[in-house]
């Protein structure tokens, strides 16, 4: 074996091979999955369930759990009617991609 096909043994070894695919799953950012965590996280904080928050927000208890589920993404004005019941602001900003 020559010494230049030992290199070339040697550098692939430590070359990670990822797809395409993989790559663009990885970089994909889930802003659904931020929204569902958020409003868990303050319902829970608020100690409301399900039901109740349906109840101050006008959205159904059946479109809350699949909020939460993620099953339905939804529109700015159920996130604002969402965010009003639970005594918060809703905010929507634009920042800098991750690397």
């Amino acid at each position: 074996m020559s010494d230049f096909q030992k290199f070339l043994d040697q550098a692939l070894e430590h070359v990670e091979i990822t797809s395409v695919e993989e790559k663009t799953r990885i970089e994909e950012y889930d802003v659904y999955a931020e929204v569902r965590d958020l409003i868990v996280s303050a319902r829970s904080a608020s100690n409301l369930t399900q039901q109740q928050l349906a109840q101050r927000s006008g959205v159904s208890q059946a479109n809350i759990s699949k909020i939460e589920n993620g099953n339905y993404h939804p529109s700015l004005t159920t996130l604002k009617r969402i965010a009003d019941a639970l005594g918060k602001r809703l905010v929507v900003s634009f920042e800098d991609a991750e690397v």
